[in-house]
């Protein structure tokens, strides 16, 4: 099991067997997406911070970088900065088949290995598949003249599916992003699935009058894609509107591998909620998110105490809630990131005070960093 904990400017990953310390390397910056590729017996671990991350300086403010890890020491086996002009920010890794994928957004110039790409105005979305060997295969621009990110990617096979969103005059590989409302500056949100070249196979968009947010993408056994995300007052998705009841609600959406839309369902109370995060597990999904006062999942009710708490959800690819998880506290919580595991799933929590999930208790963290609160979530 690996983890990774960011204290103040410096992130340590840390390989436990069972309860066993495994190694532990500590890494200059703030801590991102963490991966495992197994095959290549590499932890893939993203680090940002300004002027200087990892082992070496760095332009942009804030830049990224991809460290390789030996899964058996953790000595780096490689490192590859993802610089920018202005600034870089890495909000996504996926393993696939034949190398590792990296998306997120940048402003300015973009240099990753010997490949550049520059925004077309505020901020573009990027996605880079990368060999084994830290080389890059191809790098893929995303946006248009205001602000557009990609927020999740993953792949099954040769197929990747990429996710984020983007606001009007936004492009991807020449194909227009239709605006909701071309005439504001406001988000909606996108998923594309691309072949193993970069090439697009199909786009779709979702959004309406408010920002949309995205959480991220999986691929499930039956090859459905699916995207989570955070949607306000009414939302336009595959031809259907979905209201959220409160000033958010999480949404999830399915489209079928042949790009038709199939389902769309919110997950919220008449409060803030939302997703943060989403990865396939066999048919179905689990998604993590927060809420504020009371959610329905399932046949359960679930009330926030100490302001939000979170929560882990599976859903069947109907959007029915299979099994639901509270995370609870006095503190705030939240799911950092969440992975499949051998059958099951792993997530990441953090949390500022004493918790609970689905009743087992964690400690609080150290009174003197809060925000150190740390957990792994196996089921």
């Amino acid at each position: 099991m690996v983890s990774a904990i960011t204290v103040a400017s410096t992130t340590t990953i840390e390989a436990r067997t069972a309860t066993q310390l495994a190694w532990h390397a500590e890494l200059d910056g703030r801590g991102g997406p963490l991966a495992i590729d197994e095959a290549s017996g590499l932890v893939l671990a993203t680090v940002s911070g300004t002027g200087h991350v990892a082992t070496r300086p760095v332009r942009g403010e804030p830049s990224a970088a991809l460290v390789a890890l030996d899964i058996a020491t953790g000595g780096t086996r490689w490192l590859l900065p993802f610089e920018a002009s202005e600034w870089s920010v890495v909000s996504a890794l996926a393993i696939a088949p034949d190398g590792i994928l990296v998306g997120g957004a940048f402003s300015g110039s973009l240099r990753v290995g010997a490949k550049v790409v520059t925004s077309a105005g505020k901020s573009d979305g990027f996605v880079a598949k990368l060999t084994t060997a830290g080389e890059v295969s191809w790098i893929v621009r995303l946006g248009g003249a205001n602000a557009d990110a990609v927020q999740g990617v993953a792949a099954r096979g040769e197929r990747i599916a990429i996710a984020g969103t983007y606001a009007s005059t936004a492009e991807l590989r020449g194909t227009p992003l239709p605006a909701f409302d071309e005439k504001t500056p406001f988000t909606d949100g996108f998923v594309a699935e691309l072949d193993a070249s970069g090439a697009r196979t199909w786009v779709a968009t979702f959004g309406g009058k408010e920002n949309e947010s995205v959480a991220g993408v999986a691929i499930d056994d039956a090859g459905r894609v699916v995207v989570a995300a955070t949607a306000r007052d009414v939302v336009h998705v595959g031809g259907t509107d979905l209201t959220a009841e409160g000033p958010g609600d999480g949404l999830v959406a399915w489209w079928a591998p042949d790009a038709s839309f199939l389902h769309a369902t919110l997950i919220g109370g008449v409060e803030l909620d939302g997703l943060s995060g989403i990865t396939a597990v066999g048919d179905h999904v689990v998604v993590g998110g927060f809420y504020s006062g009371t959610l329905r999942l399932g046949d359960r009710d679930l009330t926030a105490g100490g302001g939000d708490d979170a929560f882990l959800a599976a859903l069947d690819a109907r959007g029915t809630v299979l099994e639901a998880w509270p995370v609870r506290g006095e503190g705030r919580e939240e799911i950092a990131a969440i992975a499949p595991a051998p059958g099951g799933f792993i997530a990441g929590l953090v949390h500022t005070a004493a918790a609970t999930v689905d009743g087992d208790p964690l400690p609080a963290p150290s009174d003197r960093d809060p925000a150190s609160g740390a957990a792994l979530i196996v089921r």
